[in-house]
């Protein structure tokens, strides 16, 4: 009798409680590959890869405030990364320590005694990147991700926390790069006279 008890328990089936559990998990995995809540994602990926672009930027302008010489930030596009270079002439700037070199000091490239910080490099799947059709604030068209003049493109800061060009520079998720979709980017504009960056949601005509 015990035997037979145990094995009618066995072949009930499913409670409505467990069936409930079960189709809630299925819709919430449905939910998640919907194109809106992917779409959703994309853009919460693009600001976070915005932010780290905005963090060495800003960290760019603030040390050549503080230290009273240029730093120079290179993008580096391929790889979709950046450097700082601390461009003081070496020994820390410091015209009375050894290795300090007046001529190399604000020159612009990496000299002997100097330093880079970096690489920072964009999240994983993040690119530096634009679509076609993308505007700047007055309506002209952006042609690259990275606007700044050079190879690699360079945007320098001055210790009265200018810059030497005012630039753009566009950050997006790799899929939407591939597939030229609209409505991820993310763009960081380098103001001239302030070194101040602006982010916004790219624009398109």
């Amino acid at each position: 009798m015990e035997n037979r008890i145990m094995m009618i328990r066995r072949n009930r089936g499913f409670t409505l409680t467990e069936m409930m559990i079960v189709i809630s998990v299925i819709g919430l995995m449905v939910a998640i590959g919907t194109p809106p809540v992917i779409q959703f994602l994309r853009h919460y990926q693009a600001k976070d890869a915005a932010q780290t672009v905005l963090g060495v930027l800003r960290q760019a302008r603030s040390r050549a405030i503080q230290e009273k010489n240029n730093f120079v930030v290179s993008f580096d596009t391929a790889n979709n990364s950046m450097t700082i270079l601390d461009d003081d002439g070496g020994g820390n700037g410091n015209p009375a320590a050894g290795g300090f070199v007046a001529t190399n000091r604000g020159n612009g490239r990496l000299d002997s005694g100097e330093r880079v910080y970096g690489p920072y490099e964009l999240p994983g799947g993040q690119v530096f990147g634009l679509v076609a059709g993308s505007v700047d604030e007055d309506g002209e068209y952006i042609t690259k991700p990275v606007t700044f003049s050079g190879l690699p493109p360079t945007v320098t800061f001055y210790p009265n926390g200018s810059t030497n060009e005012e630039g753009i520079v566009m950050v997006m998720p790799y899929v939407e790069f591939r597939e030229q979709k609209r409505g991820t980017s993310q763009m960081m504009i380098v103001r001239r006279s302030t070194g101040s960056v602006v982010l916004s949601s790219a624009r398109y005509n």
